[in-house]
């Protein structure tokens, strides 16, 4: 398997702790500016013989362990080889990015998140409709809905008819049976609340999964919908107005406003068409496993990496 890249250089670079030219530098007056950069290897436990020719072939200066999850190449030399690098005998889930060495943690001062596939590995829509005697025209709509193919609210508005009287004990039992928080999130929960970043989580899902989610995570702020109930199952509607992607950006806009911060102040995680207003106006966006609407206009993208992941990112140390 080939290491996945983790860099998008399309991105305006204008946000704190970016670069302020493109990669490899610029030229101004003729003369060639550089951008320091380091790269950061996300593998727990690479083979040194691949880490050191990566490290000598890019001409790094130097080599910082990020926890347990991979390492820093500090002040590469070469930063435009690093993808040819990287994927010279690889080994498998390695993901990679190059980040402006003058990033700093606090050039963001708020975290926000999806919840479906981004924050948990599961789509509880999806775990919803497991229950039911078909549920492949439900977790067809989703991908549609998350690769951008059919508008988000149309395809939320259709699952959730075809789950018109499930009982609602379902809902606690995926809770407590089905979902995965994916792996590092935690980590990076409690390493956000030490950064001083309140953590908003901005969902299309549903309140009575997102709330214990959160309260699991430490996350008190949550925008989403709720499902509606009647003695004691599900209708097969909805209430709640975060319907697609502009309404997530209005959300976390409205936040960012009410905590005095700029946009370019936040970090964004998504994985779906839904998120990319969000991500498209955060200033540092980190795909999750991300559909191809997201992988390209994300800051960087994590394929295979625990979410903590991020905070190296975002230019945290261990």
């Amino acid at each position: 398997m080939r290491a996945r890249a983790a860099l998008n250089t399309t991105r305006p670079a204008s946000r704190p702790g970016e670069a302020s030219a493109p990669i490899g530098g610029d030229v101004a007056h003729g003369v060639a500016k550089v951008v320091p950069q380091h790269l950061l290897l996300f593998h727990p436990d690479p083979p040194t013989a691949w880490l050191k020719t990566v490290a000598l072939g890019c001409g790094a200066r130097g080599l910082e362990r990020l926890g347990q999850i991979g390492f820093k190449l500090l002040w590469v030399q070469r930063p435009d080889l690093a993808g040819h690098m990287v994927q010279q005998n690889a080994p498998e889930a390695v993901d990679w990015a190059l980040v402006p060495a003058e990033r700093k943690v606090t050039d963001y001062r708020m975290l926000a998140c999806d919840m479906d596939a981004t924050l948990i590995e599961n789509e509880c829509v999806d775990e919803l409709a497991a229950l039911l005697p078909d549920p492949a025209p439900v977790l067809a709509l989703t991908r549609a809905a998350m690769d951008g193919r059919i508008a988000v609210e149309e395809s939320l508005r259709r699952r959730i008819d075809a789950m018109a009287g499930m009982p609602e004990r379902a809902i606690e039992a995926i809770l407590s049976g089905r979902i995965a928080v994916r792996p590092g999130t935690e980590r990076l929960m409690r390493l956000a609340r030490t950064a001083g970043w309140p953590i908003v989580m901005v969902t299309g899902g549903f309140s009575q999964f997102a709330q214990p989610i959160a309260r699991r995570l430490g996350i008190t702020e949550v925008y989403c919908n709720s499902l509606d109930i009647e003695d004691e199952r599900l209708k097969g509607t909805f209430s709640g107005n975060i319907l697609d992607g502009p309404s997530k950006a209005l959300v976390s806009a409205a936040v960012a406003k009410r905590l005095n911060l700029r946009m370019r102040q936040i970090v964004a995680l998504g994985d779906g068409a839904n998120d990319a207003d969000l991500m498209r106006n955060a200033g540092l966006a980190v795909g999750i496993r991300p559909k191809p609407v997201i992988e390209a206009l994300a800051t960087h993208s994590l394929h295979h990496a625990p979410l903590d992941a991020v905070w190296y990112l975002a230019g945290g140390s261990s």
